[in-house]
């Protein structure tokens, strides 16, 4: 349905949702790797980042983060659809409106997998159900990402770090007695 080149946004997620009213929603973490079809989704987040870069430089963004939680006991006869997950989205921004153009991701971990914030790589439709395919995130250097030359790059603070200076040894004078006395030099 959709391959996402640059991160999806919360509006295009909710747009799909609607669109396909009644669908089953599943969320494919790693492949072949499925959040149990009894998941809930238990929050909705307004992520608001604001940091400085090794450069210095500081960069300020926001996220929507979708949490998704499988009950320790299956539940069988509960399943998100799409019009469910609709709903929900309803009742956070009755309360208070969701970064309709912010990137989403999801929020989800379980005994195998650690916790983890998974951007949307595709979202497939089967027919009678949406497969959210999620995907890691990598982790990356602002610095050398803003550098527009091969110079640049190695000059970013993540460049290669500069040779270490070489360490002279200095002998210490020994003093004959076995023990170490107040100016004697041994100390």
């Amino acid at each position: 349905m959709r391959l996402c080149e640059n991160q999806m946004k919360t509006r295009e997620f909710t747009q799909i949702l609607q669109e396909n009213p009644g669908k089953a929603l599943f969320f494919e973490y790693q492949t072949g790797q499925y959040v149990r079809t009894d998941y809930h989704i238990t929050e909705i987040k307004n992520v608001n980042f604001d940091t400085v870069d090794c450069g210095g430089i500081r960069n300020q963004w926001s996220e929507v983060h979708i949490q998704l939680w499988e009950n320790e006991i299956p539940e069988p006869d509960h399943a998100v659809d799409t019009s469910k997950a609709m709903k929900i989205f309803e009742v956070v921004n009755r309360v208070r409106e969701t970064y309709s153009e912010a990137s989403i991701k999801f929020e989800y971990g379980n005994s195998v997998f650690p916790t983890a914030v998974l951007p949307v790589h595709n979202i497939k439709d089967t027919g009678n159900a949406l497969i959210v395919q999620l995907t890691p995130d990598q982790t990356t250097c602002k610095a050398k990402d803003r550098a527009t030359s091969p110079e640049e790059k190695a000059a970013a603070c993540c460049g290669p770090v500069a040779e270490k200076p070489k360490l002279t040894l200095v002998s210490l004078q020994q003093s004959d007695s076995n023990t170490c006395e107040p100016g004697s030099g041994c100390c």
